[in-house]
């Protein structure tokens, strides 16, 4: 009884065990799978919550880092700063203004995030040096104002940057230390819960028999969250993707050589990249929200603004050139492209307009104009210059003989002056095109500017309207330079006719003052010189404003009427005194009259015997002289008999020749003009040479080229005409000693 009562015990406590066990069983099964999705909600949690503070918090100050870095760093405000301290370049001050407010409005969107206090102090310590440079952009304006050296204005605003690099280098590692966390927060996360999903697979395994749905919907749960890890993934590897394209994309427009502009349907301006603010000169704020009609600088017409806007009305790209105006009011050129930008749905939006700059291009395409032009003058002076000088040379020439035998009459003399003047303004005409166009030689010498001045204008006194004075003030008694003298005096004269001129009938005065100046007044001086000479031209005229004064020295460039002025004067007076080592200022103001100073070198003064030969002029040499001008030839010889001269002359340069060859001892000197008919000067040369090698020479032209005339034995003296015979006198005599 006992043993069966043992055994009742037994089999009514299995269905207890086995209801235990079930029910263990079930409780444990029912545990694990309110554990497993406890702890599955709390993995995909920890997931969402790490890519949260990855997207949310860390990426955010990973762009505001770059950004700081881009407008800070290399490229940014330290490179452009010192590029300013090296190239004193003033395209950088605007550039470096604008990175340092873009570089300040990333600051502050990184501190209004709440970032930690390490990071908050690293960004001020940025901030504070980004201060320094800005503050110092003046100093680098006024420095360059000031015409300083690069390293004299590098010591002024020098900025220790080393602080504010170490403090970005700080915020660069606290974010990357920030990222690491956030990204080891998701593999941690992934990799929990594929751990969970392991064990959770050994349990279903063991229990496949009782909880096989479980284990299926498991599964399914498994692939579930597998498939969006791989989704979020795929999404994180894209979105970096397209904002990296979309940062290539701004920096592209944002930098390119290009103007571009956006606006609205209403022509609005809603963007404008940096290329358009360097072109225009205007800032932000004075640009977004309004109308491009600030540009108009009324060029083009308004038939043209009517045809862009019908283009445009049309769906249609218009393409053509504008001359903007700046905001300082100067002008640039622009070649256009506006065409509309459409939706998905194919209706416009917007309006984009793409300008190249074609200021310089336009600039370089005017100047082979001027060189055109200057080309032109040169192949119309040369063409009249031969006979036009050989009449202005039988001109001067009897006047000198009328001069001659006029035995002290003063009527006479006045008229031999006015012929003289005239004759020298025709010169003068000509000489300008072809200084202008480098075909005229010139033939410096050493001489007495004192003395030249009072010549010139004596001449010039004849000239000058009866209600203007011309007075010389002299401040030395010599001053010696080596100059052309024809030119010399050309220049005086156009100096001191544009002053008669510019007075017209107004009574006022032109004062010539020579003297000396410091010896820096030229940069440059030759070995030989012992000081500057200045030689100021003043008038009491109504003086030049200061853009006209930008203008004078221009080529082609009058005020005079058409028909009035050629344009050249003045820049010849300033070519031919920089030719002499010299330089030209003017200072003029509106109703103060005009003053043009003129610095030459000051050489040493010929001794008393060297001055006496330079103006030795009388001689008894014979003299073979050759032109195939009939009235050149009779003056020239005529006058230089009058000096004592034995003169044998030709107009047939082959009778000549054969003259030569029939005494070549009987002959001291050849004096040959260049361009004659059946025998040029240079072969006249070659051939009597050939005979007697040492026969000086003259070579008469009204232009030579460039090149050295080649002749057989040593080069001939080249003189221009319309010369003085006096002054021919003169070169012969320094040839026979």
């Amino acid at each position: 009884m006992a043993e069966d009562h043992d055994t009742l015990n037994t089999y009514s406590r299995r269905p207890l065990a086995v209801a235990f066990v079930i029910g263990l069983a079930l409780l444990t099964i029912l545990s694990v799978f309110l554990y497993m999705s406890r702890e599955t909600g709390n993995r995909i949690g920890d997931m969402r919550q790490a890519w949260q503070s990855y997207s949310v918090e860390t990426t955010p100050r990973g762009y505001w880092i770059s950004d700081i870095r881009e407008y800070f760093g290399y490229g940014g405000l330290i490179h452009n700063f010192k590029n300013y301290v090296l190239r004193q370049t003033p395209e950088y001050g605007p550039t470096l203004r604008q990175q340092s407010r873009n570089l300040q409005a990333t600051i502050d969107a990184y501190r209004n995030s709440a970032p930690p206090a390490a990071e908050l102090g690293a960004l001020q310590r940025i901030e504070q040096v980004a201060h320094e440079y800005i503050n110092n952009i003046p100093r680098i304006e006024a420095g360059i104002a000031a015409s300083l050296s690069a390293e004299e204005i590098d010591t002024l605003v020098r900025v220790d940057d080393s602080d504010a690099l170490a403090a970005l280098a700080e915020l660069e590692a606290l974010w990357i230390t920030e990222r690491d966390k956030s990204l080891s927060a998701m593999v941690r996360a992934f990799s929990d819960g594929e751990r969970l999903v392991r064990n959770f697979s050994v349990l279903l395994v063991g229990l496949i028999v009782v909880v096989g749905v479980i284990a299926v919907l498991t599964t399914m749960l498994i692939s579930n969250i597998l498939r969006t890890n791989r989704r979020l993934q795929a999404e994180l590897d894209l979105r970096e993707q397209v904002e990296l394209a979309e940062r290539k994309l701004a920096r592209a427009v944002e930098q390119s050589p290009a103007s571009i502009i956006i606006t609205d349907t209403d022509l609005t301006i809603e963007y404008a990249n940096r290329k358009f603010f360097e072109l225009s000169g205007y800032e932000a704020d004075e640009i977004y929200g309004h109308t491009p009609r600030m540009l108009q600088s009324g060029h083009s017409g308004q038939s043209v603004y009517s045809d862009l806007k019908e283009c445009l009305d049309r769906g249609q790209s218009w393409y053509g050139v504008f001359r903007n105006l700046r905001k300082d009011g100067s002008h640039y050129w622009v070649s256009t492209a506006i065409f509309p930008l459409v939706d998905q749905n194919g209706i416009t939006t917007h309006y984009i307009g793409i300008g190249e700059d074609l200021t310089e291009t336009r600039r370089t395409h005017e100047q082979f104009a001027q060189v055109q032009k200057m080309e032109a003058v040169g192949i119309l002076a040369g063409s009249v210059a031969h006979d036009f000088n050989n009449v202005l040379m039988s001109v001067t020439g009897n006047a000198d003989l009328i001069e001659l035998d006029a035995d002290g009459n003063e009527d006479i003399q006045t008229s031999v002056n006015h012929i003289r003047i005239a004759a020298r303004r025709a010169q003068a005409l000509v000489r300008k095109m072809l200084t202008f166009a480098r075909q005229r030689p010139r033939n410096p010498r050493r001489g007495d500017m004192v003395k030249a001045a009072q010549e010139a204008l004596g001449l010039i006194r004849v000239s000058a309207p009866p209600n203007i004075e011309a007075r010389f003030d002299i401040e030395v008694e010599t001053a010696f330079s080596d100059f052309d003298g024809t030119l010399f005096f050309q220049t005086l004269l156009n100096l001191c006719h544009n002053a008669f001129e510019a007075m017209g009938d107004q009574p006022g005065e032109v004062v010539l003052r020579i003297g000396l100046a410091k010896r820096d007044a030229l940069d440059e001086l030759p070995d030989e010189a012992t000081g500057v000479i200045r030689l100021d031209v003043r008038d009491t005229g109504p003086g030049m404003s200061a853009e006209l004064q930008k203008k004078v020295f221009q080529p082609f460039f009058s005020t005079k009427p058409l028909g009035k002025g050629t344009g050249l004067g003045l820049t010849i007076v300033h070519d031919s005194v920089e030719e002499c080592h010299g330089r030209v200022e003017l200072h003029s103001e509106p109703g103060k009259g005009t003053c043009f100073s003129l610095f030459y070198p000051l050489m040493p003064a010929l001794s008393q015997a060297d001055q006496a030969e330079v103006e030795a002029v009388a001689g008894d040499e014979h003299i073979l002289l050759v032109d195939d001008d009939e009235n050149v030839l009779y003056v020239t010889r005529r006058l230089l008999t009058r000096y004592g001269y034995q003169v044998e002359a030709y107009s047939d340069p082959l009778k000549a020749r054969e003259a030569f060859r029939a005494a070549p001892q009987s002959y001291d000197i050849l004096i040959s003009d260049l361009m004659m008919h059946g025998l040029m000067g240079t072969d006249l040369i070659d051939s009597v040479r050939s005979i007697r090698a040492d026969l000086p020479a003259i070579l008469i032209s009204s232009y030579f080229d460039d090149a050295e005339v080649t002749v057989i034995g040593d080069s001939p003296i080249m003189v221009q005409k319309p010369l003085e015979v006096q002054a021919l006198a003169r070169i012969i005599r320094s040839l026979m000693g």
